[in-house]
């Protein structure tokens, strides 16, 4: 008997697991077909099926091609080598099988040490560049001809609103006269940036479309690191008490940041 592929509501995301599942082709025909179907009518469930996709091949990648540079680990040994010596010299009694191993033991240990910074630096280079990516592609989805926000106003009192009961968080938003020269708010997304919810304010300045993600700091992506452009796009970036704001957009990068002030005074 043939079953009816299981349909998800275009307001309701989809469950993290459930997604990685998805990804990873671990899901019944049936279940794979109903998440296809609501995946072409949610934008933000096929941005994170995107961005969870890149990381990871990514990672993979990283996986197969990672090894600790020989002439690092060479440099290393060569600099506590002497230290091994000078330590039999001073120690002349202590029996010189063990002092032997020293050489290899720091040896190894300066290995690991590498390795394992090596390790850190890399990872928190790829979250800071995946993190860049699914900004980007987010603000991207935002120019497309066929995306509509999902509150479309220019009024503040009817945008945030609607976030209320869809946010572990509030913010709040300048009102127009409060808004830098030429700047409009067009309306907003409820998104997500690392599996965590995220606001998605839509705006204009000048005729270029500008996005502004706000997260809440305590579970909140780390911003610090954010490259300030990625492929002719500016990223800024600023926090208040509770809030981390991200801005990306072709305008200029004064008047961005102008925007950024204007939302962080009104906190």
């Amino acid at each position: 008997m043939n079953q009816t592929p299981q349909t998800f509501s275009s307001t309701r995301h989809i469950d993290p697991e459930k997604l990685n599942a998805f990804i990873d082709n671990e899901l019944s025909p049936t279940e794979q077909q109903g998440i296809e179907q609501h995946l072409s009518a949610c934008h933000p469930c096929t941005l994170r099926v995107l961005s969870a996709t890149k990381l990871k091949a990514a990672t993979a990648r990283a996986g197969q091609r990672f090894i600790p540079p020989p002439e690092a680990l060479a440099r290393l040994t060569a600099q506590l080598h002497p230290q091994a010596q000078s330590t039999q010299q001073t120690h002349t009694k202590t029996p010189a099988r063990i002092v032997s191993i020293r050489p290899a033991a720091w040896a190894a240990l300066a290995a690991a040490i590498l390795l394992a910074v090596s390790i850190i630096g890399w990872r928190q280079l790829h979250q800071t560049n995946t993190l860049a990516a699914e900004l980007l592609d987010q603000h991207l989805a935002t120019l497309s001809s066929a995306a509509t926000p999902q509150v479309i106003s220019t009024d503040r009192h009817t945008v945030k609103p609607w976030f209320q009961g869809r946010l572990p968080f509030s913010f709040n938003i300048p009102d127009a006269q409060a808004l830098p020269p030429d700047t409009t708010l067009k309306g907003a997304d409820l998104t997500y940036l690392n599996n965590q919810p995220a606001a998605l304010l839509l705006f204009t300045i000048h005729k270029h479309e500008v996005s502004i993600f706000l997260t809440q700091r305590s579970t909140g992506p780390t911003l610090a690191t954010l490259p300030r452009t990625r492929e002719g796009f500016t990223l800024h970036t600023a926090t208040t008490q509770d809030l981390r704001i991200v801005a990306v957009s072709d305008v200029n990068p004064a008047e961005l940041d102008n925007l950024l002030a204007a939302l962080v005074h009104a906190q």
